[in-house]
């Protein structure tokens, strides 16, 4: 069986699901859609250029649409996939309100197609690897995570840096404790001209699993930093993707409540044999993504993050947004 797939959208992410889908197995990319044709670069012969996204979605060859278009077009695009019965990919955020969000999900409900949010962190082998170590207790019960998400750009024009970067980061967790709820939420932003976007912003989370989350972004940053943090009663994990190994965990438990170190100022001298660096066989998180997406439509399985974790995802960072504007 062959999916037939079109790309709306040629920026950063669709050219690589572009380069992907050309060369996946059991898959034929039809064509691509920009906003201006001569945006799309070459392309081999056969696979056509669309002067416009309602174009490809209403070309009956087409199976599968990946929208990777500006946040503020997904609903629009997305909606008119599913009505028109294709399978859908839309890359995050997967709308700028709860109300689009809402409506891409009813649409979803209502076509019965596969409609995935392009959450890829929780494709990535790695964060995958974590999710089983914490559900394995390797460091006993998690209570606290800080995460710094930065980098020199690109700045949206249609969302604040909170919707474009924190959406991974509120991802990932959801698919690691996906019964978690907000209970409390703290929140500020950074406007650097007064433009009404925020282009750095942080916020504090409590969950109902006890779990504490500080979460720090910016695309005004002189440096790339993806980096998480985690504490549990028996030890501390580090994801960090710029290093030769992004996951570390240390099997060094907090101390007893009754234990001397508890008594006096004391460091904790973490020893070789507590440092456990997992075997993790790595590949493109994207390629992952559309794998685990063509898998779900051919097996008729829901997606890791299919709509209704976009929707939980939507619902947190609106809530935070509203939190910062309290």
């Amino acid at each position: 069986m062959t999916m037939r797939f079109g790309v709306i959208g040629i920026g950063y992410f669709g050219r690589h699901y572009v380069r992907l889908l050309q060369e996946m197995e059991g898959v034929e990319l039809i064509g691509v859609a920009a906003r201006f044709v001569g945006e799309i670069p070459e392309l081999p012969g056969t696979i056509k250029k669309y002067e416009s996204a309602d174009a490809l979605i209403c070309d009956s060859m087409i199976d599968c649409v990946i929208i990777a278009t500006p946040a503020s077009t997904h609903a629009q695009f997305a909606i008119a996939a599913l009505q028109k019965g294709k399978h859908v990919v839309i890359e995050k955020p997967m709308a700028v309100s709860v109300a689009e969000a809402e409506a891409i999900a009813y649409a979803a409900h209502i076509s019965e197609r596969v409609c995935m949010i392009g959450h890829q962190y929780c494709y990535n082998d790695y964060i995958r690897q974590l999710k089983k170590e914490i559900e394995q207790k390797t460091i006993g019960d998690i209570k606290y995570m800080f995460v710094e998400h930065l980098y020199p750009g690109p700045v949206r024009l249609d969302i604040g840096c909170l919707w474009e970067t924190a959406t991974h980061e509120l991802a990932i967790i959801d698919y690691l404790f996906p019964n978690a709820r907000a209970v409390k939420i703290i929140g500020q932003t950074v406007d650097m001209t007064g433009h009404g976007r925020d282009d750095a912003a942080s916020a504090a989370i409590t969950f109902d699993n006890g779990v504490v989350v500080s979460i720090v972004t910016s695309w005004f940053a002189p440096q790339k930093v993806r980096r998480m943090i985690m504490g549990g009663t028996k030890g501390m994990a580090i994801f960090d993707e710029k290093e030769t190994h992004p996951l570390v965990l240390f099997r060094h438990a907090y101390p007893e409540q009754e234990s001397p170190e508890l008594h006096s100022s004391h460091f904790f001298e973490i020893t070789e044999k507590e440092i456990y660096i997992p075997h993790v066989d790595a590949h493109e998180p994207l390629y992952n993504q559309l794998s685990h997406f063509i898998d779900c439509i051919i097996q008729k399985k829901t997606p890791v993050t299919d709509v209704h974790h976009g929707l939980r995802v939507t619902r947190l960072l609106n809530e935070i947004t509203a939190r910062m504007r309290a």
